[in-house]
């Protein structure tokens, strides 16, 4: 009895070094099998939320997340699907067919048609009751992308520039985001909002 007590002893611990050693040897693997997959579902699952509740309005393509399948770090992946729906976004184009036709006859004010003559490189007086007005006409979202904004981190596009003959009526202008106006201008894009977003829910999954 005190021998088979022994070997079962010794056999059982020659079972977890041998169960030791294949975890060790394929321990990457392991890994992958039981964190890599709940852990790309989690960024998925984020990533989808961050895009539905900050652009309800864009319809981003997902077949990137199919296509990616081939990468085998997952790291790398998640960037590669993080890249393409940043390119899809930076590629948004103006809905031309969507551009106001006219204003509700309440959205006008006293002035406001003689305001709305360009004068010189000056604003009209009434600038901040015309980005208000935009707001209240296209439910305090960006027409570009749909995100939500409000008068203080709001910029306004126009349709026509003043310097080909653009006015300053609200038919003539556009409420977009900050992001969405430096695309629209060209201008350097040192950081825009979506990139630092998304790049942070990779890191942070």
């Amino acid at each position: 009895m005190a021998f088979l007590g022994l070997d079962f002893i010794v056999s059982s611990i020659l079972l977890l070094c041998l169960v030791f050693i294949v975890v060790f040897i394929f321990r990457e693997r392991l890994k992958k099998l039981v964190y890599g997959r709940s852990s790309f579902d989690l960024f998925l699952s984020k990533l989808k939320t961050y895009l539905e509740l900050n652009y309800p309005k864009t319809s981003f393509n997902f077949d990137i997340i199919e296509k990616s399948k081939i990468e085998d770090n997952p790291t790398t992946r998640k960037y590669l699907i993080v890249d393409n729906i940043i390119s899809q976004y930076t590629s948004l184009t103006l809905d031309s067919s969507k551009f106001p036709s006219g204003t509700p006859a309440n959205l006008h004010w006293k002035g406001y048609a003689f305001l709305s003559e360009p004068d010189k490189n000056k604003l009209p007086k009434d600038w901040v009751q015309r980005k208000q007005a935009l707001l209240t006409r296209d439910k305090n979202c960006c027409f570009r992308c749909g995100k939500s904004i409000t008068i203080s981190n709001m910029d306004i596009h126009m349709i026509r520039d003043i310097n080909k003959g653009g006015k300053y009526f609200l038919e003539n202008l556009l409420p977009v985001c900050k992001d969405c106006f430096k695309l629209l201008n060209n201008q350097k894009l040192n950081h825009i909002t979506i990139k630092d977003d998304l790049y942070d829910i990779v890191k942070t999954t």
